[in-house]
């Protein structure tokens, strides 16, 4: 049987410091039937300059700047592979990556998407740290998972290769989802929907923390993925699961802080009470009447219980954790 043939796709913008290495990684790749498909998304940097190096070695496809979700899917819709794979411009890949992650594909025709561990690289201390969230769990994210995955979004970008017929079957990223935000979430949901997950529990992938990740917006991402996990769950018929009700509850809560911290208390008011329709809290009713104080006095708040001993969360504290581009 012929080995199949694994398409990479690498959506760029503005990615000049970093996608060399990101394009090395990929042709280090010990599978012997690589496409690797770059897509420059608008770039004004010195990127394609970066990527002309690579010319004989990569498809490269050019369009005006659609952000990174309508770059993925330029690259797909361009992809001849039996596998698809996906390398955010400022990761990088061990040499055996596509080769394990091909094998479990091959082995179990049923498994539509197979991810790997991960490595953290924090670029401005030139030194390797330990995960964004330690209390994630990925490894569990295997077999029939949907539900699972409904619970917490752990698969990065870059650590994913897709079976193909399951991207025909399920469509690519969703456009309407605004900004860069939540397409990737939405995508593998589809796909558990129908097919296994599965997953290689050494890292293969390096996810590169750095201070160009590209602007986070906090509220609109929250906001997505409040508005997606709203639609899916009318759907499917799951919110009167009491574990997916805590998790509604959970981020229509980090939501308000959001908006609470941005000095929106209408907003956060709005949200606070989604929260508590989802879940009942006595922290939440607190935050939701906090919203009702001046500006000022929220922040003096604020101040004062960041302050205290053995706190488990800030009034309406944002997540320091840099922006979720490869997530």
């Amino acid at each position: 049987m012929e080995t199949p043939l694994i398409s990479v796709v690498i959506p760029v913008y503005n990615g000049q410091s970093f996608v060399a290495q990101a394009i090395e990684s990929v042709l280090a790749q010990t599978w012997p039937r690589v496409e690797l498909i770059v897509v420059n998304d608008g770039s004004t940097d010195r990127s394609a300059e970066v990527i002309a190096r690579y010319a004989d070695r990569l498809v490269l496809v050019e369009q005006p700047n659609r952000g990174v979700a309508a770059a993925r899917n330029a690259g797909m819709e361009r992809a001849q592979g039996e596998f698809v794979a996906l390398l955010d411009q400022d990761d990088w890949w061990r040499p055996e990556k596509l080769a394990r992650q091909a094998k479990l594909l091959l082995a179990d025709p049923r498994i539509g998407l197979v991810h790997t561990a991960v490595e953290h690289y924090d670029q401005a201390r030139q030194e390797w740290v330990g995960p964004l969230n330690p209390q994630a769990r990925p490894e569990l994210l295997v077999g029939q998972c949907f539900r699972r995955l409904l619970l917490d979004n752990q698969i990065y970008n870059s650590t994913v290769l897709l079976r193909a017929e399951a991207l025909r079957q399920v469509g690519l990223c969703d456009l309407s989802i605004r900004g860069n935000t939540v397409q990737d979430y939405d995508l593998w949901l589809r796909i558990a929907k129908h097919w296994e997950l599965a997953y290689v529990p050494e890292p293969m992938v390096i996810f590169r923390i750095h201070g160009h990740q590209g602007t986070w917006d906090r509220r609109l991402m929250l906001s997505e993925e409040a508005r997606l996990l709203e639609r899916v769950l009318a759907e499917e018929n799951l919110g009167d699961d009491p574990e997916l009700r805590a998790r509604m509850a959970r981020l229509y809560d980090q939501l308000g802080g959001a908006h609470l911290d941005a000095g929106d208390r209408r907003s956060a008011r709005q949200n606070f009470r989604r929260s508590l329709q989802w879940r009942p809290s006595r922290r939440v009713r607190l935050l939701w009447a906090v919203s009702f104080l001046p500006v000022p006095l929220i922040r003096i708040l604020q101040a004062v219980w960041r302050q205290r001993p053995g706190r488990r969360q800030a009034v309406a504290s944002p997540s320091d954790a840099p922006a979720p581009d490869n997530l």
